[in-house]
């Protein structure tokens, strides 16, 4: 049979580690006594060739396989019966683990498993119909918080905020921040965009990727955090002024520079390395020395001006919930964004009362 032509080394290489990987597996399938923590290791190198996940995602399965590997880990991959993982379940509740946690762990045991069947090195799957045991909720006290709300900061409170920044960090951070509290992106989003993916003449930012990576010289870009976070966003005047103050100090920056870097061409530089895209890593502790100056609360973070985002879009009778939802690329089921949402409109819900009676006396 004629080998596959490879348009690059990688492409190549690839191809070889998938053949590695299906070689172990043949070798695999004939071994009666394979142990849970053997096809572990098969399932996690074929499960990253096939989908390709984040590293984020890589370390939530490699962190669930742990748990796993503790309890199963010496099992022959035959002999775990599906009541000996549901009771694996249940012991996972009783040592105190939260019910998202024992999900994640679930997920990643389904996925496995059913990757055993589907290799046909078990005939059942004992993941199939496991039931994930529920939290009790403990009814609310009288004065009780329903749940807690997310940080953000008030109107006055981000003005605040932005007029130290301005004066205080470099024209870089401050747009940084600016873009933030103003079109609600995820720091991973702004640190990923370059200018290319602005539109001055339609004022638009096109998010379709997100900065991958804790070095700032060996980046890399990934997809967005799922479907709905790939998006069109718009943004006013204040955002177009603070991009054009931060063209002119890139061309001055540039010119001083020693070392630069000519790819990519990053909207946000790293102030160590101009050129290079801002490490994400150290701005929540910039954030912090700023709010401190402003003497506001330290505990916000990057984050918390997506959260303020919201909260001052919600003040808008004229914008909806699932506009909001669509614009800061969150589900329609988004928990965080619904309940700063509900928090702020709760003087529109109390008169809700009021319009019903209009509209039915009227």
């Amino acid at each position: 049979m004629e080998s596959p032509r490879f348009e690059t080394v990688q492409e190549a290489v690839d191809f070889g580690i998938l053949i590695q990987a299906r070689k172990i597996q043949k070798t695999l399938k004939y071994e009666t006594n394979l142990t849970v923590n053997a096809w572990s290791k098969v399932w996690l190198k074929e499960y990253i060739i096939e989908r390709e996940p984040r590293k984020k995602t890589i370390k939530n399965r490699e962190f669930a396989l742990g748990v796993i590997l503790e309890h199963f880990g010496a099992f022959i991959l035959r002999d775990v019966t599906m009541s000996e993982y549901q009771a694996f379940l249940y012991k996972l509740k009783e040592e105190g683990r939260k019910r998202n946690t024992i999900i994640t762990i679930n997920t990643v045991a389904s996925l496995m498993f059913t990757h055993a069947k589907r290799n046909k090195l078990i005939t059942e799957d004992p993941t199939a119909d496991a039931v994930i045991p529920k939290e009790k909720k403990a009814p609310r006290k009288i004065g009780e918080k329903r749940q807690v709300l997310p940080k953000f900061l008030e109107k006055n409170q981000l003005k605040r905020f932005l007029e130290v920044a301005r004066f205080m960090i470099s024209p870089n951070l401050w747009a940084l921040f600016l873009v933030l509290a103003y079109t609600g992106l995820r720091i991973s989003e702004a640190a990923g965009l370059q200018w290319e993916d602005i539109d001055a003449e339609r004022r638009t930012i096109d998010v379709n990727k997100q900065l991958e990576g804790d070095n700032v010289r060996e980046y890399s870009f990934g997809p967005p955090k799922n479907d709905q976070s790939e998006r069109l966003v718009s943004y006013g005047d204040t955002v177009a002024k603070a991009l054009e103050v931060l063209r002119s100090w890139q061309r001055t920056e540039k010119l001083s520079a020693k070392e630069f870097n000519p790819n990519d061409n990053f909207v946000f530089w790293s102030s160590e390395f101009p050129g290079y895209p801002i490490p994400i890593t150290t701005i929540p502790k910039i954030m912090r020395r700023v709010l401190k100056e402003a003497d506001l609360p330290t505990s916000l973070t990057p984050h918390s001006l997506r959260h303020t985002h919201v909260s001052l879009l919600a003040s808008n009778p004229k914008v909806s919930l699932p506009e909001i939802q669509a614009r800061i690329g969150h589900k329609g089921n988004s928990k965080t964004t619904t309940l700063i949402y509900l928090h702020v409109t709760q003087n529109r819900q109390l008169t809700i009362a009021d319009d019903f009676e209009w509209a039915i006396n009227s």
